[in-house]
């Protein structure tokens, strides 16, 4: 991956977020019109033809404006992405959220904890989400469960303009059928801590490789007890996707410890 100059960047950074909140190419003369661009139409069309050059962008055949490219995408959340901030809502929310979940996991059943927080998740990244209950996930009864994979949300795939061709959402539901091989392989790609991030070509299920997938280890006492994470287009919003998928796996590893500390 090549360096970029400051103003590459900055012209890169711009044009990945107008390409997430249109789903349209973007071109010079729309980024110099619609942003306080401190350059020139012919300058930002320059450096837009060096990034394609580089890997950055590439363009439909059909189209004078650009898009990124999956290395567009990784550049831009390495190195240009500016976290969320929770609101004041956000946290009045979160306080919530967090009572309706533990009134799940007084009944003992922490499955519906995992049910609830995937709803949750769904309705806060507009993405499809899911949650891996690993072995370590704890039980009343001293019992070892299978790893099982909860997912939730798949018509928000539907409603996404990349996912009108038919057979590409049908090779990405037949996948999602496949529940324990995506559970390995994203339980294998996700690190213990802190937030990961697998941008299209990253994927290893090829009919992932349409998507990007955001993902957080959760646990208990250092236990990995399961993963949780949304799964959407290349062009999903990052700073809103890595913010919910942070937040849930905060939720659930409070909840998860919960039960342990009451009967301790």
């Amino acid at each position: 991956m090549e360096a970029l100059t400051a103003r590459q960047q900055f012209i890169l950074n711009l044009l990945v977020e107008a390409h997430i909140a249109s789903a349209q190419p973007v071109g010079s003369r729309y980024l110099t019109e619609r942003f306080q661009v401190p350059y020139s139409a012919a300058t930002v069309r320059h450096e837009m033809g060096m990034l394609e050059e580089m890997g950055y962008l590439t363009h439909p055949h059909t189209s004078s404006g650009r898009v990124p490219t999956d290395t567009g995408y990784r550049y831009y959340v390495d190195h240009g992405l500016v976290p969320a901030t929770p609101s004041q809502q956000d946290s009045s929310d979160f306080e919530s959220w967090q009572q309706e979940i533990r009134q799940e996991a007084q009944g003992g059943d922490l499955e519906a904890c995992a049910e609830e927080a995937l709803r949750i998740l769904t309705a806060l990244s507009e993405e499809v989400g899911l949650v891996v209950l690993g072995e370590g996930w704890p039980e009343r009864a001293e019992t070892q469960r299978p790893v099982k994979l909860l997912i939730r949300g798949t018509t928000h795939l539907i409603e996404k303009p990349e996912f009108q061709d038919r057979h590409k959402i049908r090779n990405l539901f037949e996948a999602f059928e496949e529940k324990r091989a995506i559970s390995q392989w994203v339980t294998h790609e996700t690190a213990e801590q802190g937030i990961s991030v697998r941008i299209g070509c990253e994927n290893e299920p090829e009919a992932l490789r349409e998507c990007s997938i955001i993902s957080a280890s959760y646990g208990a006492q250092k236990r990995h007890a399961g993963v949780i994470g949304v799964v959407g287009p290349r062009r999903m919003n990052y700073g809103r996707g890595i913010a919910a998928v942070a937040g849930m796996a905060r939720l659930l590893e409070q909840i998860i410890q919960w039960p342990q500390e009451e009967t301790e």
